[in-house]
């Protein structure tokens, strides 16, 4: 059955109202790996001490995080083929440390990508104030794998970003949550990447979300000072799965005033993670 643009176009979203206190703001900065032994975990304490605690941006994408809207029969999608592909967050003002916020989702655009290449899904979230002022804007992009063909208009060409041929300006390399306590893993239904037999030491796979936070974490320490603040957009690519108990390497590059790109790759896997990643901030 072919996918139904304008139905999905025009999903009717209703603005979800959100309270969040100190203590979420610290379990999430906790999930982002935030207080682990390593090169930030002093650096970590102002994210994760009750006194004067500072937000991460990134914490954005989890207090949007919920709704799994496409695996609702009407939608007609095979929400099990579809695979998060991009996000983005742009800083209106920094998150509060805790309060109340709406809210607001829409699906921008859908690229026809062909038959045996999917559907790209292009969401915009918004998170206000309760006086509807912004906070942070989010992008999401997600791949439809088993919904392409439906005659849609074609995904436009993007310009690729490249890694600078040059070394680092700058890197860090930091452990993933362990298995026991993730709060961002992967459900056990999802992950086939995890080692499930009896007896064998198992390593799970995180959500995109927890990619995004921990090299969040990275490149606001590498480039902003850890000051939160200073962060006006971070963008990512996922290019493959993190998992826990495992070490993963963020390298940056500056190309411009206030502007770099980042990866990040799991060191004992040699495998990257996140690639072709920007970020904008003030210097």
């Amino acid at each position: 059955m072919a996918l139904d643009y304008q139905k999905l176009k025009n999903w009717p979203f209703a603005t979800v109202r959100k309270r969040y206190t100190r203590e979420d703001s610290i379990r999430f900065a906790r999930g982002y790996g935030a207080g682990l032994p390593g090169p930030l975990q002093r650096d970590d304490e102002c994210f994760i001490s009750a006194e004067d605690l500072h937000v991460l941006p990134m914490m954005a994408v989890a207090l949007a995080d919920g709704e799994f809207w496409q695996q609702d029969p009407e939608t007609g999608l095979q929400w099990q083929k579809i695979v998060h592909a991009e996000e983005m967050i742009t800083m209106h003002r920094p998150l509060p440390a805790e309060g109340e916020i709406l809210l607001d989702r829409e699906v921008a655009a859908i690229y026809d990508r062909g038959s045996s290449r999917g559907a790209r899904f292009l969401e915009r979230q918004t998170l206000s104030d309760v006086a509807g002022r912004p906070i942070v804007g989010i992008e999401v992009a997600t791949i439809a794998l088993g919904d392409g063909g439906f005659g849609g208009e074609a995904e436009p060409v993007r310009e690729r970003i490249a890694i600078p041929e040059r070394p680092a300006d700058a890197w860090l390399d930091l452990a993933t949550p362990p298995e026991r306590g993730a709060i961002f893993r992967l459900p056990e239904s999802f992950d086939v990447a995890a080692s499930r037999a009896e007896g064998e030491s198992s390593q799970a796979t995180l959500r995109g979300l927890c990619c995004f936070g921990m090299a969040g974490r990275a490149v606001l320490k590498m480039l902003c000072d850890n000051q939160p603040e200073r962060l006006r957009k971070m963008s990512v690519r996922y290019a493959g799965p993190m998992l826990t108990d495992e070490t993963v390497r963020i390298e940056v590059w500056k190309i411009g005033s206030g502007k770099a790109v980042f990866r990040m790759h799991a060191v004992e896997r040699e495998a990257l993670v996140l690639n072709g990643c920007c970020l904008e901030y003030d210097e």
